[in-house]
């Protein structure tokens, strides 16, 4: 019989003082209660009940036993209601891993006003664009730009980033603005490298419907999308990259959006990311609703789609 079974009957049977109440309490046979109850006695080596014809007894060891068992219990209780608990209300330690520069533009700060609605949860926040182990890593959520090819994964769709071409004012009217995609093979391009591949991408148009794969000719290339933003800015040349990177500074009249008639509408999926699990934890939720909040937000202001 299972140990924990056993010592719930040695209880009943000691807080009803009979095998028959203690019986009838957890829907047993008496014979069985009784049973039950001897060879726990016969495992430890000891006797922990009085038998009389009318009652039972603790004894000296079993009276200690029993306030062992009990404790047992209690931590055992206190540990389940801490679980459902944590299905219904966030608590705990929130472990996140953001995309890195939509992460730091758009996520971060607002994860102040995140942290205060919920004050009985803790955040372990990383930023990196690598695809990581999510349970290997004890990542809670992740939030990507980009498809997961990790069928392990749940992912819950936020947004699609669109692609924009821009460049300062002062490089225009330097050099002019372009009319059409072909004319940036004459201009100043600043590109993105891939980190992994040490590739940089083809920028993407769209004219009468079908879609322009033109590879430019850059003559600046990085590898972190901060750094050909800021270059840019400062005159450096024309760039293409998610709008979400350009956003504020379109706002602030830093760049001036190019060539918006042959934009196109593919894009990358914005989404937060989490390991598959029948009961999903509170604090995953709530950091979903809140992604989901947010985004709907950046869509408003057109920062994403």
């Amino acid at each position: 019989m299972d140990k924990l079974k056993s010592l719930m009957i040695f209880m009943r049977s000691a807080q009803y003082g009979s095998f028959s109440e203690a019986a009838r309490q957890l829907g047993m046979a008496p014979s069985a209660v009784s049973r039950a109850v001897l060879r726990l006695e016969d495992e430890l080596g000891v006797r922990l009940l009085q038998r009389t014809t009318r009652s039972l007894t603790l004894t000296e060891n079993g009276d200690r036993f029993y306030e062992r068992c009990q404790q047992i219990i209690n931590d055992l209780e206190e540990a389940e209601l801490e679980v459902k608990q944590s299905q219904s209300i966030p608590i705990g330690t929130l472990r996140l891993d953001l995309s890195f520069v939509f992460g730091k533009m758009h996520i971060a700060p607002a994860l102040l006003r995140f942290a205060a609605q919920y004050p009985e949860l803790h955040l372990n926040v990383s930023f990196n664009d690598r695809l990581i182990d999510l349970i290997e890593k004890g990542i809670d959520a992740t939030v990507r730009i980009g498809i997961s090819s990790d069928s392990s994964l749940i992912m819950h769709h936020l947004a699609t980033a669109r692609y924009i071409t821009c460049a300062s004012p002062q490089y225009l009217a330097q050099y002019g603005t372009p009319t059409k995609p072909t004319e940036l093979l004459q201009h100043r391009c600043v590109n993105f490298i891939y980190p992994q591949t040490g590739r940089e991408p083809n920028w993407k148009f769209e004219q009468d419907g079908k879609l322009i794969d033109l590879c430019v000719d850059s003559y600046l290339r990085f590898d972190n999308s901060e750094v050909i933003l800021e270059a840019v800015i400062q005159g450096a040349g024309v760039v293409q990259f998610p709008k979400f990177i350009a956003a504020k500074a379109i706002a602030r009249g830093d760049l001036q959006p190019i060539l918006q008639s042959y934009a196109t509408q593919v894009g990358l999926p914005i989404a937060v990311l989490y390991p598959q699990k029948r009961y999903l934890p509170a604090k995953v939720r709530v950091f979903v609703e809140f992604m989901t909040e947010l985004t709907a937000a950046l869509k408003r202001v057109d920062v994403v789609d």
